[in-house]
């Protein structure tokens, strides 16, 4: 189920804040100022909690440098 913005309509990956049960994305949300109204505990802007998504590695895909291991 894609998740679409309540502000423009744009698709999106998962929701920055609800304003009800309306979702907006991250980039609407900061430019609308709704960040910092999600952190008050009154009203109807809620914060969602952001989990990290899983995206599946695609096998034919290589690694740009094969002798090299992550730093990371």
């Amino acid at each position: 189920m894609k998740l679409y913005c309540a502000l423009c309509g744009r698709p999106m990956e998962q929701a920055a804040v609800l304003i009800g049960t309306l979702p907006v994305g991250p980039v609407c949300a900061r430019k609308a100022g709704l960040m910092l109204l999600s952190r008050r505990k009154t009203g109807l802007v809620f914060p969602v909690v952001r989990r990290r998504l899983a995206k599946p590695q695609c096998p034919q895909t290589h690694d740009l440098f094969e002798e090299q291991e992550a730093a990371i």
